[in-house]
């Protein structure tokens, strides 16, 4: 953790910035990394007020590679907007196990990820996330690219049931899933890094789950709406420190 530490300095330094939030993301955000993976550090970080105040766009992404160390960072400006679309990508940084740095302002943030939770553009991302993954399947055999399909069902299926994200590994989502027991079992066996017995059982159980959560996320009628001024207020509220 120091080594990620001090490359986040050192990143806040020649970038001139503020990293307000940074945590694990990928594979050894939910425990299934081997010796081999990557790090895969995503953050959020502010600018001083004067370098909002322009009539020109700026870049809003910080991307910086170094061996098997993956950062990539947005400003807090391109954060809060996604925020308000219930992205995805900075719904699963707020559940990270692993937080690198996190300042007082980030409440704000994780509240307002609660708060504009919109249930179903949400579902659609896990559901196409989903299906990707078992695209990929055909004609070989990842066991890894499984597990990820099953991530966005379990995601999915907690979503519609709780109108939150999960905030559980993912043997515990698992768990306590109303997925069929086959799927149970056979991700147990994905859990444990065993070999699949019956591979393509498995993809037909997730391609049936991912069928029925289109079939229910087609019926919800969304009650948010982006918040816009209560986003611009947090907006102003953290340039101006």
């Amino acid at each position: 953790m120091s080594t990620i530490t001090t490359t986040l300095k050192e990143l806040e330094e020649k970038n001139k910035i503020t990293i307000l939030f940074a945590c694990e993301a990928g594979s050894r955000a939910f425990g299934y990394e081997n010796e081999n993976s990557d790090r895969d550090i995503r953050f959020i970080y502010t600018h001083d007020l004067a370098w909002y105040l322009t009539v020109f766009p700026k870049t809003d992404v910080l991307e910086v590679n170094s061996g098997k160390v993956e950062l990539h960072g947005w400003d807090i400006k391109k954060t809060l907007y996604l925020i308000g679309k219930s992205n995805p990508s900075i719904m699963e940084w707020f559940i990270s196990p692993t937080i690198y740095k996190e300042a007082e302002e980030v409440k704000m943030l994780r509240e307002l990820s609660t708060d504009c939770i919109l249930v179903k553009p949400l579902l659609f991302h896990y559901i196409k996330m989903g299906r990707t993954n078992l695209k990929a399947q055909e004609g070989r055999s990842d066991q890894k690219g499984m597990l990820y399909a099953l991530k966005s069902i379990l995601f999915g299926r907690w979503i519609l049931e709780n109108e939150s994200i999960p905030r559980l590994t993912l043997p515990q989502l698992l768990q306590v899933s109303s997925v069929h027991d086959h799927i149970k079992m056979q991700g147990k066996t994905l859990f444990r890094r065993e070999t699949l017995s019956e591979p393509e059982h498995l993809i037909g159980n997730l391609e049936e789950e991912l069928n029925q959560l289109e079939k229910k996320a087609r019926l919800i009628k969304e009650r948010r709406v982006m918040d816009q001024n209560r986003i611009d207020c947090v907006f102003r509220s953290i340039v101006r420190r």
